[in-house]
């Protein structure tokens, strides 16, 4: 029996509510659908798209503010550079306590590792030629003004950050509430519809389920097609059969295989094979998969590898 489990990937379940808000378009009224209406999946399916988009503007968000902090640090570490050469001339090549008073950590007058550590030290560089003006080289970038704009540009970078790490929590949360809300729907439609239709229902198809009646392994996919990548690769690409969680790829090449072989399992309806002999020509076949079982495989596509 089939049991139109909804779909682990994102993508798929989206999908999956667009048909089902689809089917309640056409079957609402006439099946007295009451609780989880179209106007009702719509909605959720509006708010975890719109969840799960804002969570992808904050991820590049972060991606962006650590590139300015990167940034931030590269003109830190500059700056630590000019102001040891200048140093050196005063308190001399090896490390000494003077070099620690001056806010080199780890017993060494070397770039520190770490962003912390050259962040402490551009502000103890800057309190250093605050009170030994005598140390500073305008010439050799090496002043406590600059110390002090290296230091601010560096902190509201980390404050940036930190300010966004927060955000992409919370819209990570949001998101994950939104698509727990989606499912409940989408559940709770399913659930609806077990009291509306019987089993063998073929209108269970109209909201892009299977039939409780059906059986529970998947379809096989109906359409393959297969096109040469970059040299010694292929591009295979096939539909998206009922109860599919995830394919194997099978291939049989000409003249050197009498058979099919497995190759790739992959999640999504498309797949890059790789490694395959320039100039021979590649039959291919999709079978798909889930808890239940496999299909029989899909029809066969060939090509040339370029």
């Amino acid at each position: 029996m089939a049991s139109n489990a909804l779909p682990v990937k994102r993508d798929r379940l989206f999908a999956l509510c667009d048909d089902m808000a689809d089917g309640l378009t056409a079957l609402e009224v006439s099946l007295g659908v009451k609780q989880n209406t179209e106007a009702v999946l719509r909605a959720a399916l509006a708010a975890a798209r719109a969840a799960e988009s804002a969570f992808g503007n904050a991820q590049v968000t972060k991606k962006t503010l650590n590139a300015a902090l990167t940034a931030a640090d590269v003109a830190g570490k500059t700056f630590i550079v000019n102001a040891r050469k200048r140093l050196s001339k005063f308190l001399g090549e090896v490390y000494s306590t003077e070099w620690g008073a001056a806010g080199w950590p780890d017993n060494s007058t070397g770039l520190p590792s770490t962003q912390e550590d050259r962040f402490n030290l551009v502000a103890s560089l800057q309190a250093w030629f605050t009170s030994h003006p005598a140390h500073e080289s305008v010439d050799m970038d090496a002043t406590a003004a600059l110390a002090g704009t290296t230091h601010a540009a560096i902190s509201s970078a980390r404050a940036a950050l930190d300010a966004q790490v927060t955000a992409n929590g919370v819209a990570k949360n949001a998101r994950d509430a939104a698509e727990q809300n989606l499912r409940k729907r989408m559940n709770g439609l399913v659930s609806e519809l077990a009291t509306l239709l019987t089993d063998d229902d073929p209108r269970w198809h109209t909201f892009g389920l299977s039939r409780p009646a059906d059986e529970s392994t998947p379809e096989a996919p109906t359409l393959t097609t297969v096109a040469p990548g970059v040299a010694g690769t292929l591009l295979v690409d096939w539909d998206d059969p009922l109860r599919a969680d995830h394919y194997r790829v099978w291939i049989q090449i000409v003249g050197t295989d009498t058979d099919f072989h497995a190759v790739q399992s992959v999640n999504d309806s498309d797949a890059t094979l790789s490694g395959l002999p320039t100039g021979a020509t590649v039959k291919v076949q999709v079978t798909s998969v889930n808890d239940a079982g496999e299909s029989l495989p899909g029809p066969v596509a060939q090509a040339v590898v370029g």
